[in-house]
């Protein structure tokens, strides 16, 4: 300015080299400085220049793009496109057009001042929904997004000072409010790592963290390698397994690679956190929680992670355990699982099925009656002919209530029967009419046989048919061997195979419930997985959909995001299509799951009949002085059922410990024996619950965690571990903290699973 003979306007400048549209050549701040010739303008605008350029280089500009409607902070005019739309300084979160920054006229770098003016949404944000590219430069001294970072180190820091559980955090979420209040915070600070998280819980900064990744454009480990992934992870070798997964991770592009392995360090470091504050969670339910985060399928074949679901948690497990991310897993966790034991022979399916005839349901789908090992009346042993009536009151005399038998009807008229239940400490009468083949105790009549009808009324209350009888047939009065008195030895032998043929049945009964349980339960995982991807997809298509209706209020169009709604929408419909039909497959599957407790249920007192009898008919034969030999393969078969029971799964974590919610478990509990047992996540962070099969009944009863351990209630609260706990009361009763369990955690639920061959 010196230069140009302008130095008296150098004070005038300084006021206003904001204002770069009024220097034109015929702009009133040129008037005002009195400024005439062409050859002072023209200097005058090149300082102007050389002072935007120096102004520009105090703002860390970068490109970005906003989910929701924004205007430039220089011209006021609305940010256009869908991707890469402006330039936003990663320091104050000034926005412009590129044109504006190119001309000049940016204000000086305050995040304070720009705080007071700039528009937020509390959806979109900084880093959330970008790809990892754009995220984070790998020059950088930042090894993933710092979301990432900012999210885990609080969460880790968390922990070391209150000893929170990490594993219960991850496997719970927070609000959709909570998410969205975190991820303004994160927006509003301007320099995320600056954000402070201290307000909020940490199931809300888990949750949040977990939203960042599942928003991801593509996933952590992308969907382009997903089918190799998934290969690898069916070798059976875990040693060759993980060699492969390694080698696959190494393919991903530097970005996403670096985000898995600060991942897997920091699911190391909870890990190593858990074993610390002495919180005795399984490896599985870290896993659980990650295993459709970290990976998917692409959105064409979003449905296979249905399918995939324990290979997803098997791609975790081996990865954390895998040793050469720089963090190593405490040796608790590379204790190796037993494995299943194999079925018997007998025992497949096809052989199953031929064991039964197939009824028909008495009545609508949701109480359809499973199909039964035998529908003669005869064959089963609650059914006991010509009795008396006295007779009968003798026998079920002192029974529990709920105690039942069928027997013919004093009118001696064919097809005619009784059915007797035990109730408030009495008898009741019950008449079973008959009509053109069906049964049942009132019109219409439904049931094509006495059997169904029994089978049906052990898992519905009679109340349907008299208010005053709200009860389960529950206990079957077993009859009596017949000549017992005189029992042949091929009597004896006949009676140990027949019980042989029917325990096999039942154990193949067992080994398709555990199967289907556990089906189910991976199941739930992956519709738990849909439901979120729902929400996101929705999140971001409502979004688009609020930016498009106004940019058409200003009387525009834009093209590039119609097509984003477009691909949102069929994303959408996607995704819905498959969490219905896996909803739909969920409640067919439960169904299934129920037939069989049915038919274990309707075996247990053929079983015990029959075993009653073979004692019997052995009591009669040393009362001669004879000895019976057992028949060979029943001897095996019960040698091999006492081993089985010297077996305790209570030292078995896999065997009782679920990941799964109160309704599941009693799903999985329906028809247990009583004392049968599993340990789950309460709807209290803080705590977990026991469900236990009694009577019938599944009871839920609360673990606290106390200072000193696990219990049920002060001053119990004492056993430094969940196993410490089980095996506690593994022979100990109930009953001291409720007057309704008086029964002791006897059976693991998955037992059998882990029990050897």
């Amino acid at each position: 300015m010196a230069a140009a003979n302008l130095f008296r306007q150098n004070s005038d400048l300084k006021g206003q080299s904001q204002r770069k549209d009024g220097f034109s050549a015929k702009g009133e701040a040129f008037k005002e400085m009195k400024i005439e010739t062409d050859f002072q303008k023209k200097t005058i605008m090149s300082t102007i220049d050389d002072i935007s350029v120096t102004m520009a280089a105090e703002h860390r500009l970068t490109d970005y793009h906003f989910l929701s409607i924004q205007r430039c902070h220089l011209c006021n005019q609305f940010l256009w496109g869908v991707r890469q739309q402006s330039y936003q300084c990663q320091t104050c979160g000034l926005c412009c057009h590129q044109k504006c920054s190119s001309v000049g006229n940016l204000p000086k770098c305050d995040a304070s001042r720009m705080a007071r003016i700039r528009r937020f949404s509390s959806i979109s944000g900084t880093e959330f929904g970008l790809p990892l590219e754009e995220l984070f430069q790998m020059s950088d001294a930042l090894t993933a997004p710092s979301v990432v970072i900012q999210c885990t180190t609080e969460l880790e820091k968390r922990t070391r000072e209150t000893g929170t559980n990490l594993f219960e955090a991850y496997c719970r979420s927070a609000s959709a409010e909570e998410i969205n209040r975190l991820k303004l915070t994160l927006n509003s600070d301007g320099i995320i790592e600056e954000a402070s998280l201290k307000s909020f819980d940490v199931t809300s900064v888990a949750s949040t963290l977990k939203r960042f990744l599942r928003e991801l454009p593509k996933p952590v480990i992308t969907d382009d390698l997903y089918a190799e992934v998934i290969e690898a992870s069916k070798i059976q070798d875990d040693e060759a397994a993980t060699n492969v997964l390694c080698d696959q991770v190494q393919k991903l592009p530097a970005h996403h690679r670096a985000t898995v392995t600060y991942l897997l360090q920091h699911l190391c470091h909870v890990c190593q956190l858990q074993e610390e504050y002495n919180h005795s969670d399984p490896l599985f339910k870290i896993s659980h929680a990650f295993c459709h985060i970290l990976m998917r399928p692409s959105w064409e074949n979003i449905g296979d992670l249905v399918g995939n679901t324990e290979y997803h948690v098997r791609v975790i497990e081996l990865l954390l355990k895998s040793k050469v991310y720089g963090e190593k897993l405490p040796d608790s966790f590379y204790v190796p699982v037993i494995q299943p034991q194999k079925p018997c022979k007998v025992s497949s399916r096809e052989q199953l099925r031929s064991s039964y005839q197939h009824p028909t349901t008495p009545s609508a789908a949701s109480n359809s009656v499973s199909p039964v090992p035998s529908n003669r009346i005869e064959d089963q042993t609650w059914y006991w002919g010509d009795i008396s009536r006295e007779e009968v009151n003798e026998r079920m005399h002192d029974a529990p209530d709920g105690t039942f038998m069928v027997r013919n009807a004093s009118s001696k008229i064919k097809d005619n029967y009784t059915l007797t239940l035990r109730q408030n400490g009495t008898n009741k009468l019950i008449k079973i009419l008959h009509e053109d083949g069906k049964f049942g105790f009132a019109l219409p009549l439904t049931f094509r046989s006495i059997v169904e009808l029994v089978l049906y009324y052990q898992h519905h209350s009679m109340a349907q048919y008299n208010r005053s009888l709200d009860t389960i047939l529950r206990h079957p009065l077993c009859r009596n061997v017949k000549n017992c008195e005189n029992p042949s030895r091929n009597q004896i032998s006949d009676l140990h195979r027949d019980y042989l043929r029917k325990q096999h049945i039942y154990s193949a009964l067992t080994d398709e419930h555990l199967t289907i349980s556990q089906e189910l339960q991976l199941k739930h995982l992956a519709l738990e997985e849909l439901k979120e991807l729902v929400i996101v997809v929705d999140e971001q298509l409502r979004l688009y959909r609020d930016y498009q209706a106004q940019v058409e209020g200003q009387g525009l169009h834009n093209s590039r995001v119609a097509e984003t709604i477009k691909t949102l929408n069929f994303r959408l419909e996607t995704v819905v299509e498959k969490k219905e039909a896996l909803e739909a497959d969920l409640k067919e599957r439960a169904s299934v799951s129920r037939d069989f407790v049915a038919k274990m249920n309707l075996l247990k007192p053929e079983l015990a009949s029959l075993q009653k009898e073979i004692e019997l008919c052995n009591k009669c034969l040393s009362e001669k002085g004879e000895v019976h030999v057992e028949h060979p393969e029943a001897a095996e078969g019960l040698a091999s059922a006492q081993r089985k029971s010297s077996f305790s799964g209570h030292d078995v974590e896999q065997a009782w410990l679920v990941t799964c919610n109160r309704l599941e478990a009693e799903d999985l509990l329906e028809g247990q024996p009583d004392g049968t047992f599993l340990v789950r996540p309460s709807s209290d962070p803080s705590s977990f619950a026991l469900s236990i099969s009694v009577g019938g009944d599944v009871f839920h009863c609360k673990i606290e965690r106390r200072e000193l351990g696990f219990g049920f209630s002060e001053p119990h609260c004492v056993h430094r571990t969940l196993q410490d706990l089980v095996r506690h009361y593994r022979n100990k009763s109930l009953v001291e903290h409720n007057e309704m369990l008086d029964v002791s955690l006897k059976y693991p639920i998955f037992q059998k699973k882990f029990a050897p061959a």
